[in-house]
């Protein structure tokens, strides 16, 4: 989907999200692969809504951009979020309340106005990158690095299937090329 804003023309992408629970914390992992932390940004509202905004220029007046929000739990310390881009995937550190677990609902969709909702606690990207000694037990690394082998793996897929369409095509206009110069030796020797 394209819309158009000024001068610029956006394209909405819908970057892959994953949850992975642990014991202690919840993590949600987003592939932003093209992103650089300074196009992201990060935020909860007084609601508790996690509101994730990418933003990033494609070529010339080109831009793609996506919005990604989820629902937190309502005893969850938004200060204690904790954020990381790592190799184009967004990790953020949700702790989980010491009495409750909880699984963060996600609403995917464009951002909107709640009208009374003018205080909003940002979690800067710069912040969390900064802080590159998030505590993580053994038990969730396990589960997320499972997560980002399968998100390389995608991503070595599409990267596959590519090379394999640009050799065909290539292949294709080789054996195209050798046929007509073998047709035209054979018209010329046939005169």
């Amino acid at each position: 989907m394209e819309a158009m804003l000024g001068s610029r023309i956006y394209a909405e992408v819908d970057p892959y999200c994953q949850w992975v629970l642990g014991k202690e914390f919840d993590t949600l992992l987003v592939d932003v692969s093209g992103f650089k932390k300074e196009e992201l940004k990060a935020q909860v509202d007084t609601l508790g809504n996690l509101k994730i905004h990418g933003e990033r220029q494609i070529e010339g007046n080109q831009w793609c951009r996506f919005l990604k929000s989820f629902q937190l739990p309502k005893d969850c310390n938004a200060r204690m979020i904790k954020i990381n881009l790592d190799e184009g995937i967004l990790y953020v550190v949700v702790p989980k309340p010491m009495a409750k677990n909880h699984l963060p609902q996600h609403s995917n969709g464009h951002a909107h106005n709640d009208g009374g909702v003018n205080e909003t606690r940002e979690n800067s990207l710069a912040e969390g990158a900064a802080n590159n000694n998030v505590h993580v037990p053994e038990t969730s690394k396990q589960g997320m690095e499972n997560v980002a082998k399968g998100l390389n793996k995608y991503r070595q897929f599409i990267t596959n299937a590519v090379v394999a369409i640009i050799v065909v095509v290539g292949l294709g206009i080789y054996i195209g090329y050798k046929l007509s110069a073998i047709k035209k030796a054979h018209n010329e020797c046939s005169l």
